[in-house]
C-alpha cells in the first residue's frame, strides 16, 4: 500500500476562506511553524518506509507563509528522490515567479494553486482577500507557462452550488481549461466538490454522506501538523483525535499503535461510522 505523508510545516494563513474550517472560532490551536529539527526528524524517517511513496504540504495554514519553505522541498526531495506526486497547495499570492522557479528547482512536481473564483469580487466573497485576484492569476499563468514539463500544475476552484455555481464552473473551464477532460479542452482547471470537514462546515445540498463507507485518505494519508501532532487525516486539522506526537515518538510507533490500527481497520472493514469523526465526513 502507498501512503502520502501529508505536512504541515505552519498553520497560520493569509485568507479565510468560507469552506474551511481556518476561519471558525473553534480553531483555537496556537499559531507556529514546524522546527527544522523536527522537521529533518519526520523526514529522515519517512525516507526509510518504502510504502510511504508520497508527500504533500498543505493542511490548513499556506505553505508559502513558510520561510524555510523552498529549503525544505530540497531537503526532502534530496533524501528521497523518488517520492511521487511531491506536492504542495498554495492560495497563489505568495507564488511568486522567483518562489515558483525555486520550487520547481528544489523538487515540486505536483503544485495545486486555490484561485476558487472567476472574477476579483468573487475572489473576495470566497477567499476573504481583497484585491488578491489579479495577484494570484498573473502567479497562476506564470507557473502554467514555466514548469518546464516537470511540474503538474492545477488551478483549482471549490464548488458548493451558492458561492461557486454552475455557470461559475462553465466560466472557470473556459478560462482555464479541464484538466480532467484534454481531450475536451486541454489546461490546468479543476472544480472540486466542496467537503464538509467532517460536519465542522454545513453539507452543500444534494450531496450525501456515506458514513460506513472506506475512505482512502484514512488508509493511505499519514498526516503530521506543524507541532508534531499526527491526526487522523486531513479533514482533523484541529487535532480532534490525535494518534501521536513526532517530537517524542517514531512513525512506526504511531502507525502500528492500538488505536490507529483500529481506526485502519474500521475503514477497511466498511465500519467507518464507528468513528463519530468519520460518521459525519464526506469524504474526498
Amino acid at each position: 500500500m502507498s501512503i502520502q505523508i501529508h505536512l504541515a510545516t505552519i498553520n497560520v494563513c493569509n485568507s479565510r476562506c468560507h469552506f474551511c474550517v481556518y476561519r471558525k472560532p473553534e480553531n483555537t490551536l496556537p499559531k507556529g511553524t514546524m522546527s527544522m529539527d523536527l522537521f529533518k526528524k519526520i523526514i529522515d524517517e519517512a525516507a526509510t518506509i518504502p510504502q510511504m511513496s508520497s508527500i504533500v504540504f498543505s493542511a490548513l495554514g499556506e505553505p508559502l507563509l513558510d520561510r524555510h519553505i523552498v529549503e525544505r522541498v530540497a531537503y526532502a526531495r534530496k533524501a528521497r528522490p523518488d517520492w511521487t506526486p511531491f506536492e504542495l497547495y498554495t492560495n497563489g499570492v505568495f507564488l511568486t515567479p522567483d518562489k515558483f522557479d525555486a520550487l520547481r528547482d528544489a523538487g515540486v512536481d505536483s503544485l495545486s494553486i486555490s484561485l476558487n473564483a472567476v472574477d476579483p469580487k468573487q475572489h473576495e466573497r470566497i477567499m476573504g482577500m481583497v484585491g488578491k485576484y489579479e495577484t494570484v492569476v498573473k502567479h497562476a499563468i506564470h507557473a502554467t507557462k514555466n514548469h518546464q514539463n516537470r511540474v503538474d500544475v492545477l488551478v483549482k476552484a471549490v464548488y458548493d452550488g451558492v458561492y461557486f455555481k454552475d455557470a461559475d464552473t462553465v466560466q472557470f473551464y473556459i478560462q482555464w481549461g479541464n484538466r480532467l477532460r484534454p481531450d475536451i479542452n486541454p489546461g490546468y482547471g479543476q472544480v472540486v466538490n466542496e467537503c464538509n470537514w467532517a460536519g465542522e462546515i454545513p453539507t452543500i445540498e444534494g450531496r450525501e454522506i456515506t458514513p460506513d463507507s472506506c475512505c482512502s485518505r484514512a488508509l493511505t494519508q499519514f498526516s503530521i501538523l506543524w507541532d508534531g501532532t499526527v491526526t487522523l487525516c486531513c479533514y482533523d486539522p484541529l487535532a480532534k483525535y490525535p494518534f501521536g506526537d513526532m517530537k517524542t515518538q517514531t512513525i512506526r510507533e504511531i502507525y502500528n499503535s492500538e488505536p490507529y490500527v483500529k481506526f485502519r481497520e474500521m475503514h477497511d472493514e466498511n465500519r467507518a461510522s464507528e468513528h463519530p469523526h468519520c460518521r459525519v465526513c464526506t469524504r474526498v
